[in-house]
């Protein structure tokens, strides 16, 4: 698959978006739009040949890694809370979102139609014309900019550490179990909102610490990941 297939797929992806917010409904947009990209993204990848996956690195130890690294890129998307208060930006009233189809579209369907595109297609596609770290950045650029809303400097280095540990690993289904993960730590945003909204000093001093404790996490769920992967494929 060429660059620019890859990036017809991701304007596909935002048109069809659009027209289905626009043309059938607005409250089931993300579950409608998502489901036909799953069936479009998954047939183009399976014709391409480029859909590698497996539940060797999903067993076990390794597992429970994935997860780690998801949890650590959960709280280190918390930097757009951090950002958003010192920005001067009022603080919103979070609340559980309604609808039954919420945690199964937000935290299954979405991660991975996107794990689809941005790492299957649009990686996948641009590792053919160029090198693997200039597609590590150009996927991660498009990944960010469809999450400007959540702040796109976390969303850059999630985009860019789930490409890397594809390329790592060459098995889509890692990256689908952290972005899973991550999606499923929206959860986590509640209480610091909540703390924000009472004590904002105290608030963002945590919303900081629980970055930082993200960043540890993440580190070293990923080394333990990649040396029981390793040590596991020689």
């Amino acid at each position: 698959m060429k660059p620019y297939q890859g990036i017809l797929a991701f304007i596909g992806y935002l048109v069809l978006q659009i027209i289905v917010s626009a043309r059938i409904s607005m409250d089931y947009c993300e579950v409608i739009s998502g489901i036909i990209a799953l069936i479009a993204f998954g047939w183009l990848l399976h014709k391409k040949k480029m859909l590698p996956m497996s539940s060797r690195d999903l067993k076990g130890s390794r597992l429970l890694f994935c997860l780690g690294i998801g949890f650590g890129l959960a709280l280190v998307s918390k930097t757009a809370i951090v950002l958003g208060v010192l920005s001067g930006a009022p603080i919103p009233e979070r609340f559980l979102p309604d609808g039954f189809l919420w945690i199964p579209t937000v935290v299954v369907l979405i991660p991975i139609v996107e794990e689809l595109l941005f790492r299957g297609i649009l990686f996948g596609s641009f590792c053919r014309s160029f090198s693997y770290k200039a597609a590590i950045v150009l996927s991660a650029i498009l990944f960010a900019m469809v999450h400007y809303m959540v702040s796109w400097p976390s969303a850059f280095v999630i985009g860019v550490l789930l490409a890397w540990l594809y390329w790592r690993t060459d098995n889509l289904a890692v990256a689908m179990v952290i972005h899973c993960t991550i999606n499923l730590g929206t959860f986590l945003s509640m209480p610091l909102y909540a703390l924000l909204t009472t004590h904002r000093t105290i608030g963002v001093a945590v919303c900081l610490l629980v970055v930082l404790v993200g960043i540890w996490i993440t580190d070293l769920s990923t080394k333990m990941f990649l040396q029981k992967h390793d040590a596991d494929n020689v």
